[in-house]
């Protein structure tokens, strides 16, 4: 494994949790109830599960310096992230997330820190060209000085660039990153937006034969499809208690991720992040998934016997 560390690119929130007996129709009031707050963020969420796995992680991102960036770096630091690489910028906001939780679904509504670049010193540079892998999305990745250019970079020394693809990460698919990736993970509505209408196979296919290496479609409840160009992996969902499923995604990215790292399987690899994200909705909260590999292994033991 080139470099044996992780390199996640992205943020780290604030979660503010509401209860709702439902979500209010446009124009409506509606009555929550706050929650205890949590610390997330979709990619500080996936590198703290990669973290519970004994991989060593770096989170690169950009803070203030003032109380809630504070609290975010400590909790960040006690799930075992490296946080060397987080910048102090004192023109950004907090960062925010508000999650309404309702009996069938949570809606998540994102606090925008505004489209601030990040600086590519020498030695994060050498950072990124070190690692095995960099986790990122889109978004964040494009807050690099001329991105495109160094997802070639890294692929070229062997780094696996991986992008989680969420509908509100990206614009289109004509962004040239996405063929720039090693591993693109798509949530349903993700590869909706992607393939706009288009036939999700032949987009998929298309995605594979320009050089990306595994795409990934999660598919809540119903599990999850992996794709090569020579093999598909479809496993079904494991039918638990769900208490939250904030971070279930970012759970089973990271951990598919890891099964691949070590050389596992394309078919164990799509059982483990399963067995993961499954174990991680029955707990509330964004790092629900946060757990060892024996705990995984466990689980999974107990389900597919």
């Amino acid at each position: 494994m080139n470099g044996g560390y992780v390199v996640a690119v992205g943020a780290a929130c604030i979660d503010e949790y509401y209860r709702a007996g439902e979500w209010p129709a446009e124009g409506d009031k509606g009555l929550v109830t706050a929650m205890e707050e949590q610390v997330g963020g979709m990619i500080a969420n996936a590198a703290c599960v990669f973290a519970g796995y004994e991989e060593t992680v770096y989170l690169l991102d950009s803070m203030n310096s003032g109380p809630v960036s504070k609290k975010l770096k400590k909790n960040l630091e006690q799930y075992g992230l490296n946080t060397s690489q987080i910048l102090t910028d004192d023109q950004l906001p907090d960062a925010r997330c508000m999650i309404v939780v309702t009996p069938t679904e949570r809606t998540i509504l994102i606090v925008d820190r505004g489209n601030f670049h990040r600086a590519l010193e020498p030695q994060t540079k050498n950072l990124l060209l070190g690692a095995a892998c960099v986790y990122s999305s889109l978004t964040e990745f494009r807050r690099f000085p001329e991105p495109e250019a160094l997802a070639r970079e890294l692929k070229a020394a062997g780094v696996r660039p991986v992008f989680d693809l969420e509908p509100s990460t990206f614009q289109n698919a004509e962004d040239p990153l996405f063929r720039l990736a090693n591993i693109l993970f798509f949530n349903e509505t993700g590869l909706d937006k992607y393939c706009a209408g288009r036939d999700k196979d032949a987009c998929i296919n298309e995605l594979l034969r320009s050089g990306v290496e595994i795409v990934v479609t999660t598919l809540g409840a119903e599990g999850c499809s992996c794709r090569t160009l020579r093999e598909t992996v479809r496993i079904p969902g494991i039918p638990v208690p769900v208490v939250d499923t904030t971070g279930a995604g970012d759970t089973f990215n990271s951990s598919f991720v890891h099964c691949i790292l070590r050389g596992e399987t394309l078919a164990y690899a799509a059982r483990f992040a399963n067995a993961a994200a499954a174990h991680a909705v029955t707990v509330l909260g964004p790092k629900g998934g946060v757990t060892s590999r024996a705990a995984v292994k466990s689980f999974m033991k107990e389900y597919y016997r």
